[in-house]
């Protein structure tokens, strides 16, 4: 018997498993992994508002806002980043359209190029500024608007 007779099933055995580990696709999102992609948006949203906002024409102030939350929520972040990952690992695993990393361009590019105006950047503002005052909570509240968009990109789990 030839060593590839023994490697390719070998070699394939370890993917399926690895494949399985991962978990099978569910076809939705539960309702934690809903939310974390929720609250990944606004904080998104947020960072991408406060950096266009701190700048000419507007210069409200807000870049220096949001370092203090990055800075004060980071972890809080990178936890549901995790959900979410592994929600999209789990639903796309070979699917290059709806991977992490592309759904993250879309949404930055989304608000990275939102059309910016005197009243958007003062709400954003408003919105720093009460997440500063609140805390991680403001930041849920404000993630819940984004509720009907999240259900149109992954269908909720309804068992």
């Amino acid at each position: 018997m030839s060593r590839l007779a023994v490697v390719v099933p070998l070699v394939l055995g370890l993917l399926s498993n690895a494949a399985f580990a991962q978990g099978a696709a569910k076809e939705c999102f539960a309702k934690p992994e809903q939310q974390a992609e929720q609250i990944i948006r606004e904080g998104i949203r947020l960072r991408e508002g406060a950096s266009g906002c701190d700048q000419p024409p507007f210069f409200m102030e807000t870049w220096p806002l949001w370092q203090q939350i990055d800075r004060q929520f980071g972890a809080r972040f990178a936890q549901q980043t995790a959900v979410r990952q592994r929600a999209l690992k789990r639903e796309f695993p070979d699917d290059p359209d709806n991977d992490e990393t592309a759904w993250n361009g879309r949404v930055v590019m989304y608000f990275r190029h939102y059309p910016l105006s005197t009243v958007y950047c003062q709400a954003i503002k408003q919105q720093l500024q009460s997440v500063q005052k609140k805390g991680w909570a403001a930041i849920a509240k404000l993630a819940k608007a984004g509720t009907d968009e999240v259900e149109m990109d992954y269908r909720p789990c309804t068992r």
